[in-house]
């Protein structure tokens, strides 16, 4: 099998951990992309040719002296470079100055083997490079917590979505809500002891499973996980875990970072295989074939008629900036879109219509429709 990504690494790879090999095989099983089969990892540079069908990464391991910029000829100046260091205040001793203009990660961190894993699956193009969060609280019970993690998280470079803080007065309240949901990779539900006291509370927990995204679980102390209730994970505070003034410690924050981290993968490729899944059933119902998955988790169906349909599977709210990279990377192939509709804003829906109109070979399914959407498009 020909490998659809390739992560090339270079400079002192003997500081290649095997744990951040164990973290990069397991973050690509929850694609169900494996090490020597999809993915090429290059630990020598004997990838000599780069493959225009594979998406890229190099992973520049630096140490002090700094070694020598060797690239791979497998990368191309498109492609994008984690430098890793001991540490980010040594950038300047352990990185060359071809490798300075790439932001670095530091190998010593906490949980960083995970940490870069998540960056390569970025850099590939599997995780959305938006670290989206969608944060569930009551007001009247963790305010001050909620705000807290707006910064915190907002610093760490997730996108954190608070209600307080992104809906504009006039919006249509719930309108928002779900066009928001519906774009976030994982729900932090701060479940406190009155939180589906509230309808709005309850209605987004509702909708998160609806979506199949990931939920993080933050139990306040006093209260108890339903087993009935769907989380993908908890994590269970105790009074020790606040400080004096009401909000959460470091080791916490650290704790829930790390956690949202590791699951926004597992949300994203649940969400792509329940897409794929619908399509497979529409493509079967008219006795076509779907393929296996490629770069940027395209699928090829192909139908009796002859025709083909190379399709992406788009987690999350599309955008005008992902259209012209599946346009891009289809060439002159018949390509679509496939993404679940379901809570996103109807103007924004009309303005995707409006725009993929005009390009050629390009068409929209919803998932939900996409028996009805593929005979239209074959029509």
């Amino acid at each position: 099998m020909k490998p659809f990504y390739e992560i090339c690494m270079f400079g002192r790879t003997e500081n290649a951990s095997k744990e951040l090999e164990t973290a990069l095989t397991d973050h690509l099983s929850e694609f169900d992309l494996k090490i020597g089969d999809e993915v090429a990892l290059d630990r020598s540079g004997t990838i000599k040719t780069k493959n225009p069908k594979c998406a890229s990464v190099g992973l520049f391991f630096g140490d002090d002296p700094a070694p020598a910029y060797d690239r791979p000829e497998a990368l191309t100046d498109y492609d994008p470079i984690i430098p890793i260091v001991s540490s980010l205040d040594r950038c300047s001793v352990e990185l060359p100055p071809e490798a300075s203009p790439f932001n670095a990660m530091a190998s010593t961190e906490p949980n960083a083997s995970a940490r870069i894993a998540s960056a390569t699956a970025e850099c590939l193009g599997l995780v959305p490079s938006r670290r989206r969060v969608f944060l569930s609280y009551r007001r009247i019970e963790s305010r001050e917590v909620a705000l807290q993690l707006f910064d915190e998280l907002s610093q760490r470079q997730f996108d954190v979505f608070l209600d307080t803080h992104e809906i504009r007065p006039g919006a249509l309240f719930q309108d928002v809500l779900w066009h928001q949901m519906s774009d976030c990779d994982v729900m932090l539900m701060l479940d406190t002891k009155s939180y589906f006291e509230s309808r709005w509370t309850s209605e987004e927990f509702g909708q998160a499973n609806l979506k199949r995204a990931s939920i993080l679980r933050i139990g306040f102390p006093g209260v108890t996980l339903d087993k009935n209730l769907s989380v993908t994970d908890t994590i269970e505070l105790k009074k020790s875990d606040f400080l004096a003034n009401g909000t959460l410690n470091d080791t916490v924050l650290d704790e829930v970072a790390d956690s949202l981290e590791r699951l926004r993968s597992k949300s994203v490729a649940v969400r792509q295989s329940c897409l794929v899944g619908s399509l497979r059933t529409a493509v079967e119902q008219m006795h076509g074939d779907l393929g296996d998955a490629g770069q940027m988790r395209r699928v090829m169906a192909s139908f009796p008629t002859g025709e083909k349909l190379q399709v992406y599977p788009i987690v999350g709210v599309p955008t005008s900036e992902v259209i012209n990279k599946i346009v891009l990377d289809a060439g002159k192939e018949e390509c679509a879109l496939l993404y679940d509709h379901v809570g996103v804003l109807e103007s924004w829906q009309e303005h995707l219509e409006w725009l993929g109109q005009r390009i050629d070979r390009f068409h929209w399914i919803k998932a939900g429709s996409s028996f009805q959407n593929l005979q239209d498009v074959l029509s």
